[in-house]
């Protein structure tokens, strides 16, 4: 079923039908996650623990993003980030919907005083 050559991240998305369920939720989210991959190395790196993807459905890119600030700076971002993802991995992406996920606040907090601490240590 699955094969060692690289698989165009569309295909990923399009592919589910006919498959078992656990297999097209593992899919969707190998895609997603690769996804996620692309979009980071687009955007600033002062962005990274503030956003991420959230979903892909009919041609809409939805990212999360912390709270309103990163919302803006990220919208500002936004038609490079659009044009890099079309180019590089995602040809039928038509949008980008950006929404407020405040948990993101709290997950990047935690990952800034991991880092910290480490490199205290």
């Amino acid at each position: 079923c699955s094969s060692d050559l690289p698989q165009s991240i569309e295909y990923l998305f399009e592919t589910t039908e006919g498959q078992n369920m656990l297999q097209s939720i593992q899919q969707r989210a190998i895609a997603l996650n690769k996804l996620n991959r692309a979009v980071k190395g687009v955007i600033p790196a002062q962005l990274h623990p503030w956003c991420r993807v959230a979903n892909f459905r009919q041609g809409i890119l939805v990212l999360e993003t912390a709270n309103a600030s990163w919302m803006m700076r990220l919208r500002y971002e936004q038609s490079s980030l659009l044009s890099a993802l079309r180019a590089q991995i995602l040809p039928s992406l038509t949008a980008i919907d950006i929404r407020i996920n405040p948990t993101l606040a709290a997950k990047a907090q935690e990952s800034a005083q991991e880092s910290s601490s480490q490199s205290a240590a």
